[in-house]
């Protein structure tokens, strides 16, 4: 007989955190039906969950594998996972605050994984591409193609494409800090949130490609 999965409930009601007894808008996950490699997070009409408001919710989990799991985690301080060697149902009471939150199966993270946003999510213009290579060449440019000389501060959505193993793509400035690896190749997307500031991108194995760009506050 399965066992059943009983979430911890902190006793401060914090954002974020498992509140015992109140309930809210209710929410799905389900992982693993028929140990197969899928995860899931639903409204109660069935509706994949895209974005939704900040406030309280109810997610029921129906964890169906033992060698799965659902862990969601996000601002405010949300971590919360059923076992990975268990099956059962469990009950999150959360408080969900603005911003990106994700799911995965921490057993296998990047076959089985999702995300949501909490409040607005970014719009659809801010989206930036990155590249590094090939050759010794390096840009950043938005989704019409231009270079990016400034920016509005806020939340953008970065795809980098590293195409070279001699250089690297490093983005840095206030409260960011990301970079690829100058061996390898890769293609990471990034969602970065900017301030009011200048960052820098370059490769750090040739400091000649280095490029700067502001950062400025939102009308």
């Amino acid at each position: 007989m399965p066992l059943v999965l009983v979430s911890v409930l902190a006793t401060a009601l914090v954002p974020g955190a498992a509140r015992p007894a109140a309930t809210g808008t209710p929410l799905t996950g389900t992982v693993g039906a028929g140990d197969s490699f899928t995860i899931s997070l639903k409204d109660a009409n069935g509706v994949k969950v895209s974005d939704i408001d900040p406030g309280d919710y109810t997610i029921t989990i129906h964890d169906l594998s033992s060698f799965h799991n659902f862990h969601l985690f996000g601002p405010g301080g949300v971590d919360m996972a059923t076992d990975v060697d268990l099956t059962g149902d469990a009950t999150w009471n959360l408080t969900l605050v603005d911003g990106l939150y994700k799911f995965q199966c921490d057993a296998h993270p990047l076959q089985m994984k999702g995300s949501f946003f909490v409040g607005p999510p970014p719009p659809p213009s801010s989206k930036l591409k990155g590249k590094v290579g090939p050759g010794k060449t390096i840009s950043l440019k938005t989704a019409g193609g231009a270079s990016v000389k400034s920016l509005t501060a806020g939340t953008y959505s970065v795809s980098v494409q590293d195409v070279t193993t001699k250089d690297n793509f490093h983005l840095s400035g206030p409260g960011v800090a990301k970079k690829t690896s100058v061996k390898g190749k890769s293609k990471p997307i990034w969602k970065l949130t900017f301030k009011v500031g200048t960052y820098t991108y370059r490769s750090d194995a040739h400091k000649s490609l280095k490029r700067k760009f502001s950062v400025t506050a939102a009308p």
